[in-house]
């Protein structure tokens, strides 16, 4: 033996590249998907399978309450572009939670009353197969 001993890099110079390209890329992609103007969307609101309304979020001028009764008094607010569960009587708030839906393929349910709320695009299309949204607990719409 030699007695010389052999030192083995982990972080080379190009994997800080790397790393720098894939942070950018990432980036671009998410401003991307963010500032895409959204497309007509129609808010459809139904109650144990059945369409109780359908809603164009284009024709709203202002914010409106869309009280839909029940034994869990559940009112949906109603705005330009977005739509919320408002208030729920239902033991655990999640409807609530959830928070503005703001593009086509985003749903919010309340399951003690049997209530949901879905955003299409208003012409028939979806952007994405499926929408997943990060939950912010403790802010409401």
């Amino acid at each position: 033996m030699s007695g010389r001993r052999e030192t083995v890099r982990t972080f080379q110079k190009q994997d800080l590249l790397l790393i720098v390209f894939a942070v950018l890329l990432a980036a671009a992609a998410f401003s991307w998907f963010q500032l895409q103007p959204s497309r007509g969307l129609v808010a459809v609101v139904e109650q144990e399978g059945n369409v109780l309304y359908r809603i164009d979020l284009d024709q709203q001028a202002q914010t409106e309450i869309l009280d839909l009764g029940g034994p869990y008094h559940v009112t949906l607010a109603v705005e330009p572009g977005a739509v919320a569960f408002q208030h729920s009587g239902c033991p655990d708030q999640t409807c609530v939670r959830v928070g503005k839906l703001t593009r086509a393929g985003q749903a919010a349910v309340c399951l003690p009353a049997r209530i949901s709320v879905r955003l299409e695009a208003a012409d028939g299309e979806q952007a994405f197969d499926a929408y997943t949204g990060a939950v912010q607990w403790g802010k409401g719409p």
